[in-house]
């Protein structure tokens, strides 16, 4: 709803994004800063706010990518806007980073009229979650009632994701950050996009929500990982470097 000013911040990848749509105008920061979000984060909060002349407090809504994505990422965009909620006394709503790609690649193209001749544009997301998997999540845009659908995020081996391809529709376009590492699974779409998701992706997909709805909130700002073992405690580390070697 334009009539709601948002914050939103994303740091799920090696992007550290922030951004602010209130009166119907946008203000962004986007940086790649591979393991660097932490020192930037919060300056880009002050500097959109700054822009904009707004201060936190007149702000009505904060938004977060939720993940799933980098450990340290997802815990830094969390927290930060955590915080802010406490101090500000806002209400805060969390975004899944897949859909955030989703939304980049489909605004630039409907901005640039390249979708002007469909109806609706099926995609799949895809992350790189390391460890030989990636994150997937599916969905389609309706472009004349504007419909999102969207499916649970899941994580799966580039193998199974191979055999969810086999139910997506033909005309689905593929996004996400997978290209280097797994380029075969690329070419399986007739149409891929290199992407990683932004504030602005998240903010634009909280503009659309129904925010006049309770439900739509939440109490906490919590991150998701999917992956249940997300850290080695200092033991297991020990332990694993001893069968490398032998021990």
């Amino acid at each position: 709803m334009d009539s709601y000013s948002i914050l939103a911040v994303e740091t799920s990848t090696v992007a550290c994004s922030v951004a602010l749509i209130v009166k119907g105008k946008m203000y962004q920061r986007y940086e790649r800063l591979p393991q660097k979000h932490a020192l930037r984060l919060l300056e880009m909060v002050d500097e959109v706010l700054s822009e904009a002349e707004i201060k936190g407090s007149e702000i009505d809504v904060l938004a977060y990518g939720e993940g799933p994505g980098a450990f340290t990422g997802v815990r830094i965009a969390t927290g930060v806007v955590q915080g802010l909620a406490l101090g500000w006394d806002k209400p805060v709503i969390g975004v899944s980073s897949l859909e955030a790609m989703a939304e980049r690649v489909l605004s630039n193209m409907l901005s640039s009229n390249k979708a002007s001749h469909l109806v609706e544009i099926p995609w799949c997301a895809l992350m790189d979650a390391r460890m030989k998997e990636v994150y997937i999540q599916s969905g389609s845009f309706n472009i004349k009632t504007r419909e999102w659908k969207v499916s649970d995020v899941c994580l799966i081996s580039p193998e199974e994701a191979k055999k969810q391809f086999e139910s997506l529709e033909p005309s689905c376009i593929g996004l996400g950050d997978i290209w280097a590492e797994y380029p075969s699974l690329t070419q399986l779409f007739s149409t891929w996009f290199d992407t990683l998701p932004s504030a602005m992706a998240v903010a634009q997909l909280v503009q659309r929500m129904d925010l006049e709805s309770e439900s739509t909130y939440q109490s906490l700002a919590l991150p998701v990982y999917l992956r249940n073992h997300v850290a080695d405690t200092i033991q297991e580390r020990k332990d694993n470097q001893l069968k490398k070697q032998g021990g």
